[in-house]
């Protein structure tokens, strides 16, 4: 008995002296570092899993000077599967960690579409003149950037007769597939999905009623991509080509 009332005890000893988030929050705020990090140790030892005491332990500990701790803390959110690459780098309490080397490593091992998948279509990034053979001397603007942190390439695609179009392009890590969604100026659109075989970037339409939609985009010996769209109205058996052009960068 005495056993037990000794237990409970302890348990509203520990629980009065417990230190709340608005409690942290206000250490916080008044910039008050290392009472911070202390509270927000302290909620950590009780919820493990609070995402924000655990960002903000990291952005106390760095603001007071404490790199290891910071980095401890910092690697221990990205580890939970709360960790925002974007969020990180742009935090000013670790602009002090960021020649740190230990930071940039941290930071490469978390950021998105870093794996060799996602640069799989790179080769077309550029700012590219575009001819094809069945309209020699019309010569067409492709330009192709990375967005999103280099998660997304993004096309705009302009023709000397006023044809535009626009289109996005990702690879799908949850999937294993590239996607592109195009858009043109006369209400036309495409959604094309596949992946690299070989050299060549080859996506293609679901189709319906045996109509699919074919491009492959291959890198060239010399820097030059050539895009080769092909179409099939009979579900594979014969195929002809829409377009056949070749990439020359401006």
């Amino acid at each position: 008995m005495r056993r037990l009332i000794l237990t409970m005890c302890l348990a509203a000893a520990a629980q009065a002296g417990a230190t709340t988030l608005d409690e942290a929050a206000k250490l916080f705020g008044a910039r008050r570092w290392p009472e911070a990090a202390a509270a927000y140790e302290s909620i950590l030892a009780t919820e493990p899993g609070s995402a924000l005491a655990r960002i903000r332990l990291a952005r106390a500990r760095a603001a007071e000077g404490n790199r290891d701790a910071a980095l401890a803390a910092l690697t221990a959110w990205f580890e939970s599967g709360n960790g925002a690459y974007q969020v990180a780098m742009r935090l000013p309490e670790f602009e002090a960690l960021r020649a740190d080397p230990r930071f940039v490593a941290l930071l490469e091992r978390f950021k998105p579409c870093n794996t060799p998948e996602y640069r799989q279509f790179d080769f077309w990034v550029g700012d590219w003149n575009v001819e094809s053979a069945a309209a020699p001397g019309s010569v067409s603007h492709n330009r192709i950037t990375l967005i999103n942190d280099g998660c997304t390439l993004r096309e705009e695609y302009d023709t000397p007769q006023g044809y535009v179009g626009t289109s996005l392009n990702f690879y799908d890590g949850q999937r294993k597939v590239w996607h592109q969604t195009w858009i043109d100026n006369q209400g036309g659109g495409l959604v094309l999905e596949g992946g690299l075989q070989g050299i060549d970037m080859v996506l293609q339409s679901a189709g319906s009623d045996g109509q699919v939609q074919r491009i492959t985009w291959t890198p060239l010996p010399d820097g030059r991509v050539r895009q080769h769209w092909q179409s099939t109205a009979d579900g594979g058996k014969t195929w002809t080509t829409a377009f056949d052009g070749i990439y020359s960068r401006r």
